[in-house]
C-alpha cells in the first residue's frame, strides 16, 4: 500500500507508521506529506496540519481527490491525518473557518465527544461534508504520548484512571512522566517544554506497536483508530 501521512510532528509519524505496520501486514510505502522532511512552508504542529488541509482547496489546481487519485503524485491507498485531542483547547483552532464547530470541548471523560467534534473540524479544514473512504483520522487523547506511556508502562496506576485520556498537563500528564527518572527519562524538558528526540522514538515506536493490544484496551481513541484502519486492511 501507498500511505500518505499528515501529522503534527516526526515522532507522531514514527509511532503511527509502526502501528500501521502492525495493523496492516505487508510492505508499504509511506509518503510524508506533512510535515515534509525540511518542514517547508507549512511548518509543523497542529497549525501545520490545518494549513496543509486548507491548501487542498486553496491552492489553484489542487483538490483532495486529486491528491488521493494520483493526479499530483503517487495514488494513495490510505491517507492518515493526525492531530492530538489536546488541540481542542486552542482558542484559535477554528480561526478562519466559515462554520466553526460549536461546543468543541466536551466534558471528559469520556473523550469521545470531543474527538467526534475534532473530526468535524478537520472535515471543515478540508472543506469536505463527508471524508473520503481513503482518509483515516488519528486523534490520540490527549496526545501520542498517552499511547506511548500505556505501551511502555501498562501496569502503572496512572493508566487505570478513568480520566487517563483527559490528562493533558501537569505532573500526571503521560508525556511529563516520561521525562522523569522513574520512567527512564525517555523524553526531556527544556524551559518547561517536553522535547521528543526522534532517535528515542525510533526505539520506542516498535514497542508501542508490539503492545498495541494493551493500548487499544486502555485508550478509546486507539481503539477507534484501529477500527478505522482495519476497514482498509
Amino acid at each position: 500500500m501507498i500511505i500518505g501521512t499528515v501529522v503534527e510532528g516526526p515522532t507522531d509519524r514514527l509511532v503511527l507508521k509502526a502501528v500501521l505496520g502492525k495493523l496492516i501486514p505487508g510492505q508499504h510505502r509511506y509518503l510524508p506529506l506533512q510535515p515534509t522532511p525540511t518542514f517547508g512552508e507549512t511548518g509543523s504542529g497542529w497549525k501545520g496540519v490545518r494549513r496543509w488541509c486548507r491548501e487542498t482547496w486553496r491552492r489553484e489546481g489542487l483538490t483532495l481527490d486529486a491528491i488521493l487519485s494520483g493526479a499530483t503524485g503517487p495514488a494513495l491507498d490510505l491517507l492518515v491525518i493526525h492531530v492530538d485531542a489536546s488541540i481542542a483547547a486552542e482558542a484559535d483552532l477554528q480561526e478562519g473557518d466559515d462554520d466553526p464547530v460549536a461546543d468543541l470541548q466536551q466534558p471528559c471523560p469520556p473523550v469521545a465527544s470531543t474527538a467526534i467534534r475534532l473530526r468535524q473540524v478537520i472535515a471543515h479544514w478540508l472543506r469536505q461534508d463527508t471524508l473520503p473512504s481513503k482518509v483515516v483520522l488519528a486523534i490520540p487523547a490527549q496526545d501520542t504520548e498517552s499511547w506511548t506511556f500505556t505501551a511502555l508502562f501498562p501496569d502503572d496506576e496512572l493508566c487505570t484512571r478513568s480520566v487517563y485520556e483527559c490528562l493533558r498537563s501537569g505532573a500526571n500528564h503521560p508525556g511529563y512522566r516520561l521525562t522523569l527518572k522513574k520512567y527512564g527519562k525517555l523524553l526531556r524538558r527544556t524551559d518547561g517544554q517536553i522535547k521528543k528526540p526522534e532517535r528515542v522514538y525510533q526505539t520506542i515506536a516498535p514497542q508501542v506497536a508490539e503492545a498495541w493490544k494493551t493500548v487499544r484496551e486502555r485508550c478509546s481513541q486507539a481503539e477507534q483508530f484501529t477500527r478505522d484502519v482495519e476497514q482498509h486492511a
